[in-house]
């Protein structure tokens, strides 16, 4: 299988070493030659990197593309890619694009090219929702708390709301998805601030869970079940296997993994979904 990567950051020391084992080539662009060889722990991937210049160059000789960009660059690198590639299935990170709005557009672009696409929601492959899944039953109380560590150095995108950054749309789009997947979409009250976030949702079995995402001086997560704590930790992955001191790989190959054996593309889902996005921010 050949892989393009698109993306210089979480693309290169996450999607990178997740799809070195089960890739035959991986197309990069010549421009992160020089940041990958200064990591000392991404240069034994290089074996299987075919450097190019432009994306018109490669001569649709890839299977499947990862792009992880600032998401108002996804739309537009992505209709680039399709212009000349014709990639199986493409991974796209999350968020799909920097406004609901945009995100549906893209998701109809590509439901009319018939382009097969999966978005980067990792948590949904944590013990944790694992555990929250299982114990949806009637009336029960989730409570989510994730302290976010703010670096004033990181002043990119990630922290601007209107790039697709910021809290709602970089961190708790997680959430939403998660709480969509899980039914819990009546939406009982949301309060939202530039450093602090709060939602409160349902399901139809009176199942509450509730959401306190903020900047703080310290990272920590942590989940209450009705009254007891069962998960305390300094962020959502740290429970999970380490590889290349990013804890993220492991899940993103599982994530690939399951895309290869029992993925089935839902639009429909996909762009109701968004809806759900759209209207949380809404109620902001």
């Amino acid at each position: 299988m050949n892989f393009l990567i698109i993306g210089s950051g979480f693309g290169i020391y996450g999607y990178l070493p997740a799809i070195y084992k089960n890739s035959k080539k991986i197309f990069l662009n010549i421009k992160y030659k020089k940041k990958i060889e200064k990591r000392m722990e991404l240069i034994r991937y290089l074996k299987k990197v075919i450097w190019y210049f432009d994306i018109k160059d490669i001569d649709n000789k890839i299977d499947y593309a990862v792009i992880a960009l600032n998401p108002k660059k996804q739309f537009l690198i992505t209709k680039k890619i399709l212009r000349f590639l014709k990639p199986k299935h493409i991974f796209l990170e999350k968020p799909i694009s920097h406004t609901p709005n945009v995100s549906l557009n893209f998701v109809k672009f590509l439901e009319k090219k018939k382009v097969k696409f999966s978005v980067g929601y990792l948590f949904t492959y944590l013990n944790w929702y694992k555990y929250i899944k299982k114990n949806l039953s009637h009336n029960q109380k989730f409570e989510i708390t994730w302290r976010i560590k703010f670096n004033k150095k990181n002043n990119l995108w990630k922290s601007n709301h209107k790039e697709g950054g910021g809290l709602i749309r970089f961190y708790c789009i997680h959430f939403f998805k998660l709480f969509y997947d899980l039914n819990l979409t009546k939406i009982h009250k949301v309060t939202v601030k530039k450093k602090h976030c709060r939602f409160i949702l349902k399901d139809s079995k009176e199942n509450t869970i509730f959401l306190n995402v903020k900047h703080a001086l310290i990272n920590q997560f942590y989940i209450k079940h009705n009254k007891d704590y069962f998960l305390k930790s300094s962020n959502p992955f740290m429970k999970s296997i380490k590889i290349d001191n990013d804890p993220r790989v492991i899940i993103i190959q599982k994530y690939i993994k399951d895309i290869f054996e029992n993925f089935k593309i839902n639009y429909r889902y996909e762009k109701k979904f968004i809806k759900f996005w759209k209207k949380i921010e809404m109620k902001s």
